[in-house]
């Protein structure tokens, strides 16, 4: 039978500081009801710490879940699009802590759809033989680039980072399908300059260029067309119809982007899962998130037919048909938690403030 990558393992690392759509209100002119009718998100979770700091727990949370040591791995992926440095990369980082010796390790971005790309090169990394153990990483602390007065953009993500570990098998279970895709003539709907090595260099970043610009009207309208359009493709490569899905676990982009895309492929809100209310968009640690949190709430069972399907800045797009395996209990579980904080949200909010003041001097003044 077929070698395919099998999830064997999950985790996630949720920040303990939250950022509630009442905190939204003392920052900008919005209320609970505008961003809950708009997005579906009720609250955000902020990180004090940095995305390698959230990579590694979800790592090892993962790798406790399917019972593995570091050092067995043979790869270590980390999806980002907010490392806190370029290099080392973050999954460089994460292999070196958590004591991987003998695993390769290098980054992957393409935004909000970097787990479902990242598995797509996993999935390749097992069938072909090359490698057998690899643990795969959805990080990000999006804070760090948004204007918290700008209500277009700021109220829909959050930070946090989740993790799968991959291993070969032989029954049956595991990726099915790829589907992928890009527009590079829409990139500029989402824009993040600030880790870039565009300009000269400066002491001081522009706040009116680097800050996240984002096209919400147009974003909305090629992510539903192409969540529906992948998640057809790929059931189309495995043999499969909707009728044979259990369960899609989409990127919890928005939900109105999630209940528009699922409708358009005749999928009933049973076989939907969604967490975004509490955790907004995390771009590529929400897919990871998601499992974690439906595996937890009991939405997949042992041969579960799973769609994964994502859209983010590039602008790419993409899905995987999986069958799950026989594990949905973790074998073990790692106690280890972040680093406590007593910062608040809005303490956490201070240096974005101060940043982007210049470009809000003519609003009335921050609660």
């Amino acid at each position: 039978m077929q070698t395919r990558a099998e999830i064997t393992g999950w985790g996630k690392c949720v920040p303990p500081v939250s950022l509630s759509n009442a905190d939204l209100e003392r920052l900008m002119d919005t209320s609970d009801e505008w961003i809950i009718e708009r997005t579906g998100i009720r609250n955000r979770q902020l990180s004090h710490v940095e995305t390698t700091d959230l990579a590694e727990l979800a790592a090892r949370r993962a790798l406790a879940c399917a019972g593995m040591d570091a050092a067995d791995l043979d790869l270590v992926v980390v999806a980002t699009c907010t490392p806190e440095i370029l290099c080392p990369s973050v999954a460089a980082m994460v292999q070196h802590r958590i004591g991987a010796s003998n695993a390769g390790a290098f980054d992957l971005n393409a935004a909000c759809s970097g787990f479902v790309y990242g598995t797509s090169v996993v999935a390749g990394m097992i069938e072909s033989g090359f490698a057998e153990r690899v643990l795969l990483v959805g990080a990000e602390k999006l804070h760090f680039a948004m204007d918290y007065r700008d209500r277009g953009t700021s109220i829909l993500f959050g930070d946090g980072a989740g993790a799968a570990v991959f291993e070969a098998s032989g029954d049956g279970a595991g990726v099915l399908a790829v589907d992928l895709g890009a527009d590079g003539g829409k990139g500029g709907t989402m824009l993040i300059r600030s880790m870039g090595s565009m300009g000269e260099p400066s002491a001081t970043n522009d706040p009116a260029i680097h800050r996240l610009h984002f096209e919400g009207q147009a974003v909305f309208k090629i992510a539903v067309h192409g969540i529906a359009a992948s998640a057809v493709r790929v059931l189309d490569r495995a043999g499969l119809t909707t009728d044979d899905i259990d369960l899609v676990v989409p990127h919890q982009a928005n939900a109105r982007i999630i209940d528009s895309a699922t409708r358009r492929l005749g999928i009933d809100g049973d076989r939907v899962f969604v967490n975004i209310a509490d955790l907004g968009n995390t771009a590529a640690a929400s897919i990871p998130m998601a499992i974690a949190d439906a595996l937890e709430a009991g939405r997949v069972s042992p041969g579960d037919t799973v769609v994964l399907t994502a859209f983010g800045g590039g602008v790419t797009w993409g899905s995987i048909a999986l069958r799950w395996g026989d594990r949905t209990e973790p074998v073990g579980v790692h106690d280890g938690e972040l680093p406590p904080t007593e910062m608040t949200a809005l303490d956490l909010l201070q240096p974005n403030l101060a940043f982007y003041a210049p470009l809000h001097a003519d609003e009335p003044p921050v609660d």
